[in-house]
């Protein structure tokens, strides 16, 4: 699985030990040296789950920092 995700066709949901894989439209665990695919349900489930973290996230943590404010003013460029 390491070779596939360095390669760029398997992707870990997140970095810590025990993540989920996402390889070949199905999520993988580890478990005891092996790897086992999810069922159609269950990658489904973590699917959705992963994309409510994403649109959470992107509504928190924007793509593009903002611009620093005007040190003089205070103000946010644009602002008057």
């Amino acid at each position: 699985m390491q070779e596939l995700i360095e390669k760029g066709k398997a992707h870990v949901l997140a970095d810590f030990t025990g993540a989920p894989i996402r390889y070949a439209d199905r999520w993988w665990r580890p478990d005891e040296g092996q790897w086992y695919a999810l069922d159609e349900a269950g990658s489904a489930l973590v699917d959705a789950q992963t994309d409510r973290w994403r649109a959470a996230h992107a509504t928190v943590v924007p793509s593009e920092p903002s611009p620093a404010p005007d040190a003089t003013t205070n103000q946010a460029p644009g602002e008057s």
